[in-house]
């Protein structure tokens, strides 16, 4: 039963109300002669007493001494309540009452003010009891019409010597084999503070949640699971309140006792998990399934609640449970029912679905509580991996096939990525080797592209400095010395080629290919680049150091005639193209700058480190 505080809310079953506070019945006539002398005492007292207490309760309807005592341990609260303060005795929400204490052994009235002594509603509240506090005490009920009065008696007794419990205990009891539970009696403690906490121990060791124990309630109930023989014992809950600022504590002591299974006593068997995690707006089912032991005729009900609430049947509601479905087998009866969820409302988390099973042998309980289920990433996360290798794989092969473009644009873009070539000792760019003098139409397309195609498109468009031996040399020079001298002035040899050019071991182009190629392998002071004039249907007629470079970094072959990717032309290509023979396309005029030395505007720096070598 909850106790309420004020006329409106004030509720009691009496005289049958079994309380769960600090007050217990005494067991055994010893105590019921306490109760004739202490109400002896009291008609005594009442007729002898102090003026003040017969001039305000000598005329009340006299309820003697209640029969249940209150008990508490020095130095913790003890709380009294008025028992008639009854809604069989007056209306207790629509007519006016108040409630007086008086201290049965001086007759002074409790006004409050008293040290660690609260009155709460109809409640007289120790916040720290000692043994001068035991006694009787006095309350009075008036209306405008009637007076009701009653006493209560408050024993402080000292926990047992050597143990942490207190002498009198409540005795529960749990079943054994099913998951059953124990309840804190303090649940009035609860109604009158401001804030609370609950911590339970099991002969003095303080228990922690886990597989075995779980707390619901603010921690009132104990839930033990697959309660065994182990279990018995002496169980204490320590509540520790605040109330109006003043910081309490009282425990409560719990006997637990175990019963063995016997016939036909029910058995949970699910819900086993204490949790099921959901997503909002799904639906669920669960099964309650028990097991009735023995033979015969049973007479076992199998439920399910839901915020202290039975769950109807009806199927139009949201949540209802299914008809109860019944097996026979030689052990014993199954028993089930369904629980069904159609919608799950974010208001359902964290609370308890509880299957309980009653019958006259005993009660089994099960519950789970259902709770937000984590999102489910494995669609998101694959379709973001299966996004992203994807466009790894599409920017490999734009990469792959656009990478001279990509290179250039970067260079046009971010130019002060790449130091410049300004200040480092050379003058030329490339230093061209082309076939001479060989009389054949190839050989002069070929000196024709040299002389008038190769500077107008490289220098003319592009700006590079290119050295052509004969066109930049001073006439009566001598060539090796030249040839010498100029290499050390370039950053690139840029090595034309046919295959008519590669057989013939003397001429000018000769001794500059024998130069340039011994500055590429043996001194690594130049780079090379490739330009094939010609296909070779036999690339074994070249010779060793230019297969091994041919394969190495590859040839630029001019004699293609393929044309792809025109709408990517630059200014001025095709009219390039038509200088000569020559056919070549607006891809191989890309690759040969990309090939050629990077002009960079940033700062020269020794240390300076080049980010991208494109």
């Amino acid at each position: 039963m909850e106790k309420q505080t004020s006329p409106v809310t004030a509720r009691f079953s009496f005289p049958k109300r079994r309380k769960e506070t600090r007050r217990r019945r005494s067991r055994g006539f010893g105590d019921m002669a306490v109760g004739f002398v202490a109400l002896w005492t009291l008609t005594w007292t009442i007729g002898v007493g102090a003026a003040s207490e017969n001039e305000t309760a000598g005329v009340c309807i006299d309820h003697g001494v209640a029969f249940e005592r209150v008990f508490a341990v020095p130095h913790e609260a003890a709380l009294l309540d008025c028992e008639p303060v009854k809604d069989y005795l007056f209306d207790l929400f629509n007519i006016p009452y108040n409630v007086t204490w008086f201290d049965q052994r001086t007759g002074l009235k409790f006004t409050g003010e008293e040290n660690h002594t609260v009155l709460h509603g109809s409640s007289l509240l120790f916040l720290n009891t000692y043994r001068e506090h035991q006694g009787h005490y006095l309350c009075v009920v008036r209306t405008p019409d009637q007076c009701y009065k009653q006493v209560r008696v408050l024993l402080v007794e000292d926990k047992v010597f050597g143990s942490c419990r207190s002498s009198r205990t409540a005795v529960q009891r749990m079943q054994s084999l099913v998951n059953d539970n124990l309840r804190c009696p303090l649940s009035d403690y609860t109604n009158i503070a401001d804030s609370y906490s609950i911590h339970w121990y099991k002969d003095c060791e303080s228990i922690q949640e886990g597989s075995k124990f779980h707390f619901t309630e603010n921690n009132l109930m104990l839930h033990v699971r697959k309660v065994s023989l182990d279990d018995v014992g002496f169980y204490t809950c320590r509540m520790t309140f605040n109330l109006t600022g003043v910081i309490s504590v009282v425990t409560e002591t719990i006997e637990c006792e175990i019963t063995e299974s016997i016939s036909k006593r029910p058995q949970m068997l699910e819900p086993t998990d204490n949790t099921m995690k959901v997503l909002a707006g799904s639906s669920i089912n669960m099964t309650c399934r028990v097991f009735l032991p023995g033979k015969g005729v049973h007479m076992t009900g199998v439920v399910w609640e839901f915020r202290g609430q039975y769950v109807l049947p009806n199927i139009s509601e949201r949540i209802h449970q299914g008809p109860l479905e019944e097996i026979q087998v030689d052990e014993g009866w199954w028993l089930e029912r369904s629980l069904f969820v159609s919608r799950v409302k974010p208001k359902d988390f964290n609370l308890t679905f509880t299957c309980r099973a009653l019958s006259h042998r005993g009660t089994a309980v099960g519950y789970f509580t259902l709770q937000p289920a984590d999102p489910d990433l494995r669609l998101p996360i694959g379709l973001l991996a299966t996004t992203m290798a994807l466009l790894f794989i599409m920017g490999l092969l734009l990469y792959r096939v656009f990478k001279v473009e990509l290179t250039l644009l970067f260079r046009t873009l971010f130019p002060f990525f790449y130091a410049s070539t300004d200040g480092d000792g050379k003058l030329y760019d490339a230093y061209v080797v082309y076939p001479r003098g060989q009389g054949d139409a190839l050989s002069e397309a070929v000196e024709t592209f040299v002389l008038k195609t190769l500077p107008q498109v490289l220098e003319g468009h592009f700006g590079y400095r290119l050295f052509i031996l004969g066109r930049d040399s001073l006439p009566g020079q001598a060539v090796a010395d030249v040839v010498d001298e100029t290499m050390n002035l370039c950053r690139r040899l840029m090595l034309l080629y046919t295959s008519s050019s590669l057989s013939r071991t003397d001429g000018t182009s000769w001794f500059e290919q024998q130069a340039g190629l011994h500055r590429v392998f043996m001194d690594d002071s130049i780079s090379v680049m490739l330009l094939e004039m010609e296909r070779l249907h036999d690339p074994s007629i070249l010779p060793e150091s230019l297969c091994v470079l041919r394969h190495k970094q590859g040839a630029l072959q001019a004699w293609k005639r393929r044309r792809r990717w025109m709408c990517m032309a630059e200014y001025g290509e095709e009219d390039q193209t038509s200088l000569s023979s020559f056919t070549l396309t607006a891809r191989f005029w890309r690759k040969v700058r990309y090939y050629m030395p990077v002009r960079g505007k940033a700062k020269r720096h020794s240390k300076r480190k080049i980010f991208l070598n494109l």
